[in-house]
């Protein structure tokens, strides 16, 4: 009987980034001859686009009955970032729950962040979730520097996940492609709320700003969304204040990562939009609403500009345009050094799935 791998992220919504986590992950699972499981807060449709079983766990009172159905499974897998309080303080609460469900089986983490976390009880939780873990594969330095701070010296520092697909060659047309999303809004409980456009005036300087880029690269604006249910109410609303043509992008996970690679220049609040960019050696600037941005912008030497989204001003963007069109082999070159850390994440991989010991 194949080994049985869970894989325990923000999977089931329709955020294109954790769907491409999964993906890479399940690949990996099965070169090394075992099954992949997810845990989803929508297992239906974590079903029909990975062809995997998957697990419901969308509330608390799911947990008992998720507990039940991972019964027998060789190892769980935490990955994204999900050791941060930046969007609820329920966020790791709710993941530590599924610790609780896996404490039968070994625990890891491949490709992890480590974001923000506030309060002593948030910080406690934290720390039980980490401590029950096989020394963790986190993402960049920065989540290790988090970690490390924590009292957890031994974090290995490898990649994410998404940096290990593979990608077919495109030309790049003279566009920029611009992947923005709502801020974080801590403690907004509804979707629709977190979902809300940007005021009148934040979209009219946003849209300033991006014509002003267009105009002096001579790229036309295609604005391309990550998480339809979040970031077509910005872009639509920034879209309204253009006085030119402008692409409005809705894409779905096997052509993302392409339609972010068609342009030659990337501007991006989302972190696997900057993946993306890198995959494809694009310029690009990183719009730094969270620490994993600035984590990612730093790689390679700073291969990426990283300016402050809330206070957005024209000639700045510009220049950090300019700037990123013309060191654009940093890309490849921050790439390149991301790729060979993947074997940190494999090697945890391999390591939980042949050791027999768990951490609990």
């Amino acid at each position: 009987m194949k080994p049985r791998i869970v894989v325990a992220g923000w999977i089931g919504s329709d955020n294109l980034g954790d769907d491409l986590i999964l993906r890479s992950l399940i690949r990996r699972i099965r070169s090394v001859g075992a099954e992949p499981v997810a845990i989803s807060i929508n297992p239906e449709t974590t079903t029909r686009l990975h062809g995997i079983p998957a697990v419901r766990h969308r509330s608390p009172a799911d947990t008992l009955r998720m507990s039940r159905a991972l019964e027998g499974t060789t190892a769980m897998i935490f990955c994204g970032g999900l050791i941060q309080s930046e969007t609820s303080p329920w966020n790791l609460p709710f993941h530590y729950t599924r610790v609780w469900a896996g404490r039968k089986t070994a625990l890891g983490a491949i490709g992890l962040g480590v974001g923000r976390v506030k309060g002593l009880l948030q910080k406690s939780v934290a720390r039980r979730m980490i401590g029950r873990m096989q020394p963790p594969v986190v993402r960049d330095h920065g989540s290790a520097d988090r970690l490390t701070a924590w009292g957890f010296p031994e974090v290995r520092v490898g990649a994410d996940p998404v940096l290990a697909e593979p990608v077919d060659p495109v030309e790049p047309e003279d566009s920029v492609c611009v992947v923005l999303r709502p801020p974080n809004r801590r403690g907004v409980g509804t979707a629709a709320a977190k979902a809300s456009p940007p005021s009148a005036t934040q979209a009219a300087t946003l849209a300033s700003c991006l014509e002003a880029v267009a105009e002096t690269t001579g790229l036309r604006i295609r604005l391309v969304g990550f998480q339809a249910g979040r970031d077509t109410a910005v872009h639509q609303a920034i879209a309204n204040h253009l006085t030119q043509d402008v692409d409005l992008v809705t894409p779905n996970l096997d052509n993302v990562l392409n339609e972010v690679g068609r342009s030659r220049l990337v501007i991006t609040m989302r972190y696997h939009g900057a993946v993306a960019a890198l995959l494809y050696g694009r310029a690009a600037v990183l719009l730094d609403y969270s620490p994993k941005m600035a984590s990612l912008a730093a790689e390679g030497g700073r291969w990426a500009p990283l300016l402050n989204p809330s206070d957005l001003q024209t000639d700045r963007l510009v220049r950090a345009c300019r700037a990123a069109l013309e060191v654009t082999g940093r890309a490849e070159i921050a790439r390149e050094s991301l790729r060979s850390r993947l074997v940190e994440n494999d090697r945890t991989l391999e390591e939980l799935i042949t050791e027999k010991s768990t951490k609990c």
